[in-house]
């Protein structure tokens, strides 16, 4: 099996269970999710734990990128691509984060659709990564 392989099949299962497990979190537990989101718009600064997926996730997508060219492969260019934006777009929001924290604040009471919708975008996202794990393994053999 390749090196790329390798990368990408760590790569998507590793963020296929990170939103299973973040996605099953707001279905659930979107209560405890929203308290925690209207606390952290009471600080000053970002939340840390934000800033720290950004940052691992980053850490994983960055490599891809360049991986996804040896051998090259349409998918996983498009998937890193893909997540990158989405990076870029969350980012945004943590550097404007007092226009941010002021949007949380005033949406109080639609909070916990919210979350609870994300929650199933990123469970049900999480189930399509799997399948790409599982493409990468069927192109690799």
């Amino acid at each position: 099996m390749p090196f790329s392989a390798k990368w990408f099949f760590i790569y998507y299962l590793s963020l296929a269970l990170l939103f299973m497990v973040g996605g099953g979190y707001l279905i659930f537990r979107k209560d405890k999710a929203t308290n925690w989101l209207l606390k952290s718009a009471n600080d000053e600064n970002p939340p840390v734990l934000l800033i720290r997926t950004f940052k691992y996730v980053t850490l994983f997508t960055l490599p891809g990128l360049v991986i996804s060219f040896f051998p090259f492969s349409w998918v996983e260019l498009v998937f890193c691509l893909w997540g990158l934006l989405l990076l870029y777009i969350g980012a945004t929001q943590l550097v404007r984060w007092k226009q941010s924290r002021k949007l949380i604040k005033q949406s109080r009471k639609n909070l916990p659709m919210l979350i609870k919708r994300n929650g199933a975008i990123m469970l049900s996202l999480s189930f399509a990564i799997l399948l790409l794990a599982y493409l990468v393994i069927e192109r690799a053999a």
